[in-house]
């Protein structure tokens, strides 16, 4: 008479899913329990907060394209755990949530104490989940638990990716199944459910969309998350090669392509490369992959940006409500990115236009040393003044990060900053939060991509303020000994919202200075200030060289961030 619990794990692992990110309590800490028995199969992750736990889980649905693993209690996952669940939901990241309503002793109908089944007294659990995942089901009976985790892994993974969760009561998670042969309709492997491919694009809608790209005078490319959710980076840079056509990138489509390319333009719009923008707007033809052209990614779908009544639009998206959605397109097409530009690059190929492909690359190469383009770089990148000022230091991570190395960004101007500055060396080399964009997502976040990237450092960047919310994360990287590398800029304020007070009122998002070395040694991980420029570069080069975590705390100018916006 198999346990649930074992049923579970067993579902789980044969999903591929190799890590668990988690906090024990309520009912599936002894799901927890089962997976740690497991250690041949998954590494199982205890965080100090659900939140940082959440935050791990996206990044490793965005790393792995399989669902990031989150387990706890049902109240804690559901408000701390909130944090990047919804994260996820917004950005497309694939996540599976297992978690419980405390039913103690299943007197649900009698208020007991953190219970969330939604009855009178308790906390709806199910409705709360439903409005941040894909797919969430109450699994009340313990066969249902089983068939549960097996379709949430599935509609996590499938069209756009996004959370999905399985709510369970004590009996369900706690339960047994008496004779598992008997089941009708049985329990059949979990890979049975997931061999589905994605969408594709039509022949007929490749063939068109090839002839807009072979007979347009100046054709743009722009990528977005899709394009790293369907790990479609040489595709991109095939199509951009074979016709000469430029690449720009939304803020969550950072480093499609490198950005060291001739053909790439870098990030577009208010928090990208005027050249980008420039060239967006000047284009005949505009192929936009994976991305839905959201305002803050288009200027508020403004018309300068895109001007869908001379311009043609094509439009692809693995969610046909995403192409054409902000926008008007003059064709879209549902499909995996990775697919969808496959099928345009073969048609292209046999059509075997005569594109002066290397004529398009000197115009590119020609706009981008321009001193008015300021083609990632500025008048601040080379300041020698202190405190030091925001592009000095990514002038400095651009100098030394490697193709190897991961970026992990964090919400606040720290992301403005290498969002338009920091110039990737390959393709997925950036990753930040950008779906609800939350204040201390990445110093959690980079706890798992350091993780998974064993080859290379992951850079963790934030801000005072993010880093001050997420101090936890210390006792994590030093029991696991996880040698990510912080940098925090530490300009004692909140700086993204202190850049959109009026001058009198800026003391709101100030505060006293915090020293986030000191703190860092007397949690036991080493920590470096910096306030002298000198002594920048060696703290920076340590941290790439240590094997153990460190943070490298600069003390920052008040930069305003509006001074690199473009419009």
């Amino acid at each position: 008479m198999p346990r649930v619990i074992d049923l579970v794990v067993e579902a789980i692992t044969q999903a591929g899913i190799d890590h668990a990110f988690c906090l024990p309590g309520g009912y599936t800490q002894f799901l927890i329990e089962a997976l740690y028995q497991n250690k041949d199969k998954i590494n199982v992750i205890v965080t100090r907060h659900e939140g940082g736990a959440s935050a791990m889980a996206d990044i490793y649905g965005r790393i792995t394209k399989k669902p990031g693993l989150l387990l706890g209690q049902g109240l804690w996952i559901a408000t701390n755990g909130a944090f990047g669940i919804v994260e996820a939901f917004l950005a497309g990241s694939p996540m599976l949530i297992i978690t419980d309503i405390s039913d103690w002793n299943n007197l649900n109908l009698h208020g007991p104490y953190q219970c969330g089944s939604g009855a009178y007294g308790s906390v709806d659990l199910p409705n709360i989940f439903r409005s941040m995942t894909k797919f969430t089901t109450f699994a009340t009976s313990p066969k249902d638990v089983v068939y549960g985790v097996q379709l949430a892994i599935k509609h996590a993974i499938s069209g756009r990716p996004g959370p999905a969760a399985v709510i369970t009561k004590m009996t369900s998670i706690g339960g047994f199944i008496d004779d598992i042969t008997s089941l009708d309709p049985p329990i059949y492997p979990t890979k049975g459910y997931l061999r589905v491919s994605p969408p594709s694009i039509a022949k007929s809608d490749a063939e068109k969309m090839a002839d807009y790209l072979i007979n347009a005078e100046n054709p743009i490319l722009i990528c977005g998350r899709g394009i790293h959710v369907s790990s479609a980076y040489e595709e991109v840079q095939e199509l951009a090669e074979l016709i000469g056509m430029p690449v720009a990138t939304s803020y969550m489509g950072k480093s499609s392509i490198a950005e060291t390319h001739d053909l790439a333009l870098g990030v577009m719009a208010s928090r990208g490369q005027k050249l980008a923008t420039d060239l967006i707007g000047k284009a005949d033809t505009i192929l936009a992959v994976g991305t839905c052209l959201a305002p803050d990614n288009t200027n508020g779908c403004s018309k300068e940006f895109i001007d869908v009544e001379n311009q043609k639009l094509l439009h692809i998206d693995i969610d046909s409500r995403n192409a054409a959605w902000t926008y008007p397109a003059t064709l879209g097409a549902t499909s995996d990115a990775k697919l969808g530009l496959r099928a345009i690059i073969n048609t292209i190929k046999a059509k075997n236009p005569q594109i002066d492909v290397q004529k398009r690359i000197s115009a590119i190469l020609e706009l981008k040393a321009k001193p008015e383009n300021e083609f990632f770089t500025n008048k601040w990148s080379d300041s020698t003044k202190v405190p030091i000022e925001p592009e000095r230091i990514v002038k400095e991570l651009n100098e030394l990060v490697r193709e190897e190395d991961l970026l992990v960004l964090d919400a606040g101007n720290n992301r403005i900053w290498f969002c338009k500055m920091f110039k990737s060396k390959k393709a997925g080399q950036v990753i930040g939060p950008g779906g609800a964009a939350g204040m201390a997502w990445g110093p959690s976040a980079s706890v798992a991509a350091q993780l998974l990237n064993k080859q290379g450092k992951v850079v963790s960047v934030v801000g005072d303020g993010g880093m001050m919310m997420s101090l936890y994360n210390f006792e994590t990287v030093k029991q696991y000994n996880i040698p990510l590398m912080y940098v925090v800029f530490n300009n004692q304020s909140l700086g993204n919202v202190r850049d959109f007070f009026s001058r009198k009122n800026r003391p709101l998002a100030e505060y006293p200075e915090t020293n986030f070395a000191k703190i860092a040694n007397s949690m036991g991980v080493e920590g470096i200030r910096v306030e002298e420029l000198d002594d920048l570069r060696p703290a920076l080069e340590k941290g790439f060289k240590n094997d153990k975590p460190m943070l490298v705390d600069v003390v920052t100018s008040r930069a305003s961030h509006l001074r690199v916006r473009t419009s």
